[in-house]
């Protein structure tokens, strides 16, 4: 079912950004040592969860960097690119038509750059707090930080 204007559906859309968010908060502390290897940190895998874990225990050290940018950001693109879909498949093609695959994939293009279009911003935010916990007081924080010292559009929009 489509996101209308007419809030019919406007449920679906949060639904599919809701558990795509309840996932990536499940997975959050693979997502900040995946992200720390990333950015360089000269440790396995398995050892940079030992010392977060051992530092600052399981929460503070692998659950909560960049938790709540995660779900912010999961809810943004999932909800944009997986709740409208639909209705971008279905304004695509000719009316008198079934969709064919190049109108699905044309929707799911415009689906998909909208959803990175919303969510960079706080992916952006995501990466600095995975990968330096101690310097942001919180995704709010980190994000007005980076606008004010790099720009909201370069700093956080396009990178």
């Amino acid at each position: 079912m489509a996101c209308r204007a007419d809030g019919a559906s406007w449920g679906h859309c949060a639904s599919r950004g809701i558990s795509t968010a309840a996932v990536s908060a499940v997975l959050n502390p693979i997502d900040v040592v995946k992200t720390r290897r990333q950015v360089g940190i000269p440790r396995t895998a398995i050892q940079e969860a030992l010392v977060a874990w051992r530092e600052k225990g399981a929460w503070r050290g692998l659950w909560r960097p960049g938790l709540t940018a995660s779900l912010v950001r999961e809810m943004l693109y999932s909800g944009c690119t997986k709740g409208l879909y639909p209705l971008a498949r279905d304004l695509v093609p000719p009316t008198d038509a079934e969709p064919g695959l190049g109108h699905r994939a044309a929707a799911a293009a415009l689906t998909g750059l909208g959803g990175s279009l919303c969510a960079n911003g706080p992916d952006v935010v995501k990466v600095r707090l995975f990968a330096e916990p101690g310097r942001y007081a919180g995704f709010i924080s980190a994000a007005t930080e980076i606008s004010a010292k790099e720009g909201f559009v370069s700093g956080l929009l396009l990178r």
